[in-house]
């Protein structure tokens, strides 16, 4: 299969494939990677604290000296693409739905070997085309100041398409095409108006019909002026609503509904770069990513749903996390997942940019 599908986020992975899965846990905990500098590709600020707190200091006991490399999944691929495949400056990266197409398909990851994976056992996914593994859920809909609502007494969308009423024009934020949020968000409107994955434009004109404040590309600049009230709602994702409520901000989260389904979710992967001389320093690292405790410990400060099963059923007893994630096997099974593979991202990086300009 071409892209990642959930199936009820039933476990993917055969039973068979357990055995060599301990094994490799066994030769995982026992491997050394003392002289190896790993450079990783991470979005900045405390998400990259955070990686490191819980996957970076794990390959630091294993003897490798770890650096990262902030910067969106865009910008970092842009990175990679200018080295032109001689000294690449990442070894594995996170990244986002739309790059991971383009990596996958334009030869930028090496394959990805399962056993030498054997933390994957433990989650709800699979390596996509060979190359990337979906590391956690990002959970996708509106957020919004519900102090701001209140005191405004204005009435909370429950739609996307309900941004565009005139009591929010100039209060809202829209994600702009080199921010990973734009794609659902986008999608949903296109949806909503006749429109697909394949045909988005109905879905761009239906975003300039919110007249958002801004199209915003950073989470930084945007939690700054959702925290100083010039924004009060915009498409975002359920992590930063919880890292402003532990910010002491009074938020609110909703998973738009889109004909039967309620909720929208997008997979983030990790992938290493094609000509890292750390491979299996890399492919450690996306195991390590993949351990229960690491997977629940990073979620709860970054707000994003984890693969891993069990790490899932910790959370369920976070009041923070539970309050805004759906976590749930029947939350999740209901939710709504872009189709990718009906995406064409240079013709709609191209659409967007002509109709936000004109």
């Amino acid at each position: 299969m071409s892209r990642m599908t959930r199936r009820g986020f039933a476990t993917m992975v055969a039973v068979g494939g357990l055995i060599p899965g301990l094994r490799g846990v066994q030769a995982q905990s026992s491997k050394r990677f003392d002289g190896v500098t790993l450079r990783v590709g991470v979005f900045g600020g405390g998400w990259k604290d955070a990686v490191h707190a819980n996957v970076g200091t794990k390959l630091e006991a294993m003897g490798a000296k770890v650096e990262y490399v902030p910067g969106n999944p865009s910008d970092n691929f842009a990175k990679i693409v200018a080295a032109r495949g001689n000294n690449v400056p990442i070894d594995v990266m996170e990244i986002g739905p739309a790059e991971r197409i383009a990596m996958t398909r334009n030869g930028f990851l090496e394959d990805l070997n399962q056993e030498q994976i054997p933390n994957l056992a433990k989650t709800s996914v699979k390596i996509v085309e060979g190359k990337a593994v979906p590391y956690h859920m990002v959970q996708n809909g509106i957020i919004y100041r519900a102090d701001r609502f209140k005191s405004l007494n204005i009435p909370v969308p429950t739609t996307l398409t309900d941004l565009d009423k005139a009591i929010y024009a100039g209060k809202t934020a829209f994600p702009d095409v080199a921010n990973p949020q734009h794609w659902p968000a986008v999608t949903m409107l296109a949806r909503a108006n006749g429109g697909s994955e394949s045909s988005p434009e109905p879905g761009f004109e239906a975003a300039k019909k919110t007249h958002p404040l801004y199209y915003y590309v950073a989470a930084v600049e945007l939690a700054q002026k959702m925290s100083m009230g010039d924004v009060i709602a915009a498409p975002w994702h359920a992590g930063m609503a919880v890292r402003m409520t532990n910010a002491g901000q009074e938020m609110g989260m909703v998973h738009p509904t889109l004909g039967d389904k309620r909720g929208e979710i997008e997979f983030n992967y990790l992938g290493v770069v094609k000509g890292t001389k750390n491979r299996e320093a890399a492919t450690a690292f996306i195991n390590e990513f993949l351990a229960t405790q690491a997977q629940a410990d990073f979620a709860r400060p970054m707000g994003v749903a984890p693969v891993n099963i069990e790490a899932r059923k910790i959370l369920m007893e976070d009041p923070v996390i539970s309050r805004f994630m759906l976590l749930s096997e029947e939350d999740l099974a209901k939710t709504y997942t872009m189709d990718w593979d009906k995406v064409n991202v240079e013709r709609w990086r191209a659409g967007w940019l002509r109709a936000v300009n004109k």
